[in-house]
């Protein structure tokens, strides 16, 4: 059990800084270039399917579930964020313009940031609250994750039956 936990949080850092290193290199891409924007979002979700299949791949006794886990650990420090700004959301009519403003900068903008590689997503449906795109953007990252440890799983899996195959035909 601590080998598994010691796993699941060094793939959920590694993840995580790479998202970060992302979003940073994000900032300097005009929010107009749509294939520069996509392509953000596409090394982002590299990223996390890169974490989620090492993960898959470094263990075999790992089932679906710590896999979905796994997803759901990666997005813990955004969710917390999302989470507290909701709620905090709710107090702001009571507040003033200056408590608002430090409001967003406290809370807002470091959401704000890590989702910035997912704008393309986030502009596919406009109308919305804010809230429910960045909680779109994380589920789609537990979906990522999800999947790239489970095809992590399936190569190891498979090179495993062609060793085993392999030494079964050399001993014939």
């Amino acid at each position: 059990m601590k080998e598994k936990t010691s796993i699941f949080l060094k793939w959920g850092v590694i993840g995580n800084g790479m998202h970060v290193t992302v979003a940073a290199l994000n900032t300097f891409i005009e929010k107009e270039n749509l294939p520069m924007m996509m392509a953000m979002t596409f090394l982002a979700m590299g990223v996390w399917f890169a974490a989620g299949f090492m993960l898959g791949k470094s263990r075999i006794k790992n089932r679906e579930t710590d896999f979905l886990i796994f997803g759901i650990i990666c997005i813990l420090p955004a969710l917390i964020y999302v989470i507290g700004a909701q709620g905090m959301q709710s107090m702001s009519e009571s507040l003033t313009t200056v408590q608002n403003y430090n409001l967003f900068y406290f809370v807002g903008a470091p959401i704000l940031f890590w989702n910035s590689p997912f704008y393309p997503i986030m502009n596919l449906f406009p109308d919305s609250n804010i809230y429910i795109q960045i909680n779109i953007n994380l589920i789609f990252v537990v979906f990522v994750v999800f999947m790239g440890a489970y095809l992590g799983k399936a190569y190891k899996i498979s090179r495993i039956k062609k060793k085993r195959n392999k030494i079964k035909y050399a001993d014939m």
